[in-house]
Order: structure tokens, then sequence, then C-alpha cells
């Protein structure tokens, strides 16, 4: 397939994105009715009976550990759908934001901090998450999801990173969020069993570079993932019926990223323990593999100037960082977007090893000239306001994942841009009294969406700011909060709160996946995707750790170079005709108006909500 500058590209990321999503969302059989005392037993015996690390200490602090002083027996005392608790508050008041944070961790916990449902107690490793039980929000028994990719780890990574930061490097309001994360103790548990099972998958597939394709959690029997009634073996790619292995580069700068991350904090807390030492140093070791191996694995080779966004393997048992022809673009589909698949790009030009170049720097820079050609400008004409902004593939919350990771708001003219963006999506919400935001997202059962089963929401967004069509504007997801809880954490989370108030949209696992705007249906699963974003945001991301990684690199400044001049030839002059003359980007941010609120409405209240949710009245 030839690739050209414009159409065909694009057409070829939807495809791609298309086709992850059905990777990742094979139709299951609708759950059997259960009854709650059933889901509620399913839930202890899950959590607690299983033979796996730490089983005692991952969901027992709950009961323990601080909530704010506002509503301190919300989550301890059984409520997990307390968000109609919070409304009216003033989110503008640092401790509202605090207290309503802590219980949300204290029940979102419940998946990430959970062995056995949000990852393996053998193997360390994530799993794409869980069904739930239609009727009573329960654990689906057979719904299990036994199978991850390298983006859920890149999730898993950051949110331990975050959790081990010194509370001294943490600000005010979120320092006392971190121990509702992972103890250090748990930390260090599953950052052990992952890394060993890193280790070992590289040393039996030296072909994927440390890298990750999808992959089976606990091991393969009989063609398929194995489930928890099965004996863990090591964890195994995920291969399609013709047995082509592959490695997705989108998923795997997101990982890259994150461990990058998770080293800066390993490092810095080296000293404190053997222990801690002797796992920054096997971490190290991972990042120095993929950084060896990037440039071959995902470089389409001299003079090309495009990244494959899937790397097919030819031999597996031949080293990516002796060989740079044992990878190819099988399909020629290319990264050369300014979202996710940006973050590969900026691995592979900042840290990747290119010896094998004459002329690296040319290389890096052609990458970059082809992508600059893909970065296009909008307006949003709002109530005699325009906004600048980034176009959207779906101008899906999803797109901006890039934030959450690495340091772009600190770059003022993107924090302007990115911040445009928002006001847009949430105006747009406003304008039209949606009940939500939109990402891409699994479709809540009954709803038919654009993929090929139907099963999941790719396209979803804002039509006037986006590139592809959108197909819906139904479906709506607490996660598409989380660019705007990272820019304007009082708006970002008034509007989570406000789509957890939604009928069965709060689960004793914590938020629902999607749902309908007239709230009839949810998607009743949970996975790292949906629910995540929205916790590391909460916490702030992992910009700040990944800049001082940068910093002592010494690539700070190129990164800054390479992504404000990208967006400085195509945005400085619309940007600049909103501004004042002489005024400063900083200066302009500081005068831009809040980001808009939710109106403070009704929400459905039918069909019901999760009985065993259930709260007092507030």
């Amino acid at each position: 397939m030839q690739v050209g500058p414009h159409g065909s590209q694009r057409t070829t990321r939807m495809d791609l994105w298309k086709g992850a999503a059905a990777a990742r969302t094979l139709r299951l059989p609708l759950p059997k009715l259960e009854d709650v005392t059933q889901a509620l037993l399913l839930v202890a015996l899950t959590f607690y009976s299983r033979g796996h690390v730490g089983a005692s200490s991952f969901l027992a602090p709950t009961a323990t550990r601080r909530l704010s002083p506002a509503t301190p027996s919300l989550v301890n005392s059984g409520c997990c759908r307390f968000a109609p608790h919070y409304q009216g508050v003033d989110w503008q008041d640092p401790k509202v934001r605090e207290d309503f944070m802590a219980n949300v961790l204290s029940v979102e916990r419940r998946f990430f901090a959970a062995p056995d449902v949000a990852f393996d107690r053998d193997s360390g490793m994530t799993y794409d998450g869980t069904s739930l039980n239609l009727t009573t929000g329960g654990l689906q028994s057979d719904g299990l999801r036994v199978f991850s990719a390298a983006s859920k780890e890149a999730l898993h990574l950051s949110l331990l990173a975050i959790a081990l930061q010194p509370p001294q490097d943490v600000d005010e309001e979120r320092r006392e969020l971190l121990p509702l994360v992972y103890s250090m103790d748990e930390a260090l548990e599953i950052l052990e069993k992952k890394v060993s099972s890193m280790e070992d998958f590289d040393r039996r597939f030296p072909a994927c570079g440390g890298f990750l394709p999808w992959f089976c959690s606990r091991g393969i029997s009989n063609g398929s993932c194995k489930g928890l009634n099965e004996t863990f073996t090591f964890i195994e790619p995920k291969v399609d019926s013709a047995s082509v292995l592959s490695v997705p580069a989108l998923d795997n700068g997101q990982m890259a990223w994150a461990a990058v991350a998770l080293v800066q904090v390993l490092q810095k807390r080296s000293s404190e323990s053997s222990r801690i030492s002797t796992l920054a140093q096997r971490w190290e070791n991972r990042l120095k593999r993929m950084r060896a191996t990037a440039v071959n694995l995902f470089y389409d080779g001299p003079g090309t100037g495009t990244v494959r966004a899937i790397a097919t393997i030819k031999n597996a048992s031949v080293d990516a960082a002796n060989n740079s022809t044992n990878a190819y673009n099988a399909e020629n589909y290319v990264l050369w977007d300014p979202f996710e698949g940006e973050m590969v790009v900026l691995f592979i030009d900042l840290m990747g090893n290119w010896s094998n170049y004459t002329d690296p720097q040319a290389e890096k820079d052609k990458i970059w000239n082809i992508k600059a050609q893909h970065v296009d400008p909008v307006l949003y004409n709002e109530s005699n306001n325009t906004y600048v902004i980034q176009e959207g593939f779906w101008f899906s919350a999803h797109e901006q994942w890039k934030t959450l990771q690495l340091p772009y708001l600190q770059i003022p003219l993107v924090h302007h841009l990115f911040r445009n963006g928002e006001m847009a999506r949430l105006t747009f919400s406003v304008v039209k009294n949606l009940n939500g935001l939109m990402a891409s997202v699994n479709a809540p059962t009954g709803f038919h969406c654009d993929s090929a089963s139907g099963a999941y929401c790719s396209a979803l967004g804002i039509q006037s700011l986006a590139e592809q069509p959108i197909l819906t504007d139904h479906v709506l997801t607490p996660y598409g909060a989380f660019p705007a809880i990272l820019i304007e954490p009082a708006a970002g989370l008034a509007w989570y709160q406000h789509m957890l108030r939604m009928p069965r949209a709060q689960t004793a696992l914590g938020s629902i996946e999607s749902f309908l705007q007239n709230g009839t249906s949810v998607a009743a699963m949970v996975t790292w995707d949906a629910k995540v974003t929205s916790v590391v945001a909460m916490l702030g991301g992992t910009g700040d750790l990944v800049r001082a990684r940068m910093e002592t690199e010494g690539v700070m400044d190129t990164f800054v170079q390479r992504v404000e001049s990208m967006y400085a030839d195509v945005f400085q002059k619309p940007l600049a005709q909103t501004m004042k003359k002489g005024e400063s980007m900083s200066a302009r941010i500081a005068e831009l108006p809040a980001l808009p609120l939710p109106a403070d409405q009704a929400m459905p209240s039918e069909p019901y909500h999760y009985a065993m949710c259930g709260c007092a009245s507030p």
C-alpha cells in the first residue's frame, strides 16, 4: 500500500485504530443473571481468597486509610455511589477537590490495585479489564480479559511511578492522596513481578527488543489465553490466526515513556534500600534495552522519514538490537499523527540509538517535517468567542493521551492550544445539553458503533473539530474528562462527578466504561483505558518526572524545540490574532476564562443504580 501525504494515511490510521479496537473488544456473551448475594460473594472471593501476592493487603487499606474530613465514612462504609454527595460543591476549593479525589481513589483501587482483576497475581502484568454483571454491577464470573497490551502497561507503570514519588516532591493538594494509590510494598512487589516477566519475555523473544506485542498475561493453552484456573507459565504473544508476531509502535511509545518516569523515581529513591536499588537497576536495563532497539524496530529506514505503526517480525529469535531488517512495515501503516502516535516518535528521536545511520539528524528532521504536514488548525466559535484549536482525528479525548505522560503543558504555546481544545470540548457538551464528554470507548450494551462488530465506538468527538466523520454523540464516558482534569482540575473534576451521577455509572470497582446520553444503557465493564487515565490525571500525570529525566539526559531543550516549532509554524499566527498587541503567551493563558462547568441539572434516574453500590441520600 502506497501511503500519500494526506488522505490515504488518514484512512489507514482510522482502520488501524478500528483493528486495534476489535482486537481488544472481543464480543463477550451477555451475562447470566445472578442475584446480588452471588455477585457480592464473587467479588469477595476474587479479591481475598486467592493465593496471590499480598492478597490481604491490596484492598484492606480502603477501610482504614484517611479519607478527607468532609465525608470520612462514604467509601469505608461500603458506599461507592458517592458522586451525588458532591452536587453543588465549590470545585474551586482545593479541600473539596482533595476530598472528592480521595473517595474516587479509594473505590478505583478496587480495580487498579486488585490482583486477578486488573493485573495477574503471578506475572504482575495487566489484564485488559473485566466484564461486569449488567444487572448487579458485580464481577462477571467469565468476563476477565486475560490479555493486554503495552498501553495498559503504560498506565500501570505511570501509576506506580506516581505512587512511589517522595512526598516532598508532590504538591500539597495531591500529597495526601499518594497513600491511597499503592503502598511502598505493594508497588515494589508488583514491579518485581512485572520486570521479571518482561525480562523473561525478552529472552524468549529478542526480536521484540524489550517491547511488547498484544500478549496473554498468564500464558497460552490450546491456542487461547490462559484463565485464572489454569497454571501460570509465562506471558506469551497473543498472535492472530496467521501466527504473525507484530509489535504496535503507538502502545509501546506510551510504555517506553512510562518506563522513563518510573526509572526517574526508582533511581531517586535507590539509596533508601537495596531492594529499591536492585529494582531501579533492573528497570534501567529495561529502558536501555528499548532505547537500543526502538530505531531498528520502528523506523522505516534511511531517507524515509516515517515511523511504522506496526513492526511485523520475520524471525522471533533474532535480536532487534543487532538487526535492522528483521522488522518490517507489512501494511505500510505509518505514524505521523500529532496525537498519541507522537510519543513513539519522540522516544525514537530523543532516546533512540541512531548509530547505524550516517546522518541521524537529517533522518530525525525529515520525520518532523513530514509530521508537520499533518497538524492543522480549526476555529471553534461560541458566544462571541473564537478559539484556535488543533484539529482532531475524531477530537476524542483519547487523542490527548500524550499530555498525560509528557511535559507538553509546560510549553506555553502548547498549553494555550490544548486548553482551547478543552474549552471547546466542555462548551460543546454544555451547548448540546449532553450529560458528559466523548472519547473512544467500548459501546453500551445494545448500541451498535463503528467497529466491525459494533462493540467499540472509535468515532466519538466533535464533528466541526474532527477530520473524520463522527457517527454519534449518544455515547459518553467518564474518562472523557481526563484532559480537562490535567489542565484545570476544578472543571475537569466537576465533569467527572457529573458523569458519575448517571444511572449505573458507579460500580463496586469504580467508574463504568461508558453510558448512553439518556442513561438507558451502560457498557458493563471496567478497563484500564477508560478508568486509569482519569486517575493518573487526578494525580497530575508524569510530565514532571519525564521532564526531570529529559533534563538529566540533556534532551529537554530538544523536546521543547521539536514540539514548539511544529505547533508554532501552524498556530503562532492564528493564536496571535486572538491576543493583545505585545501580550506574552503566558499572560494570555492567565487571562483566559475558566473552563465551563456542567449545568446543575437533574440526571436520568432510570433504569436504576446498582444496589450493591448504594449509599444514604446526601
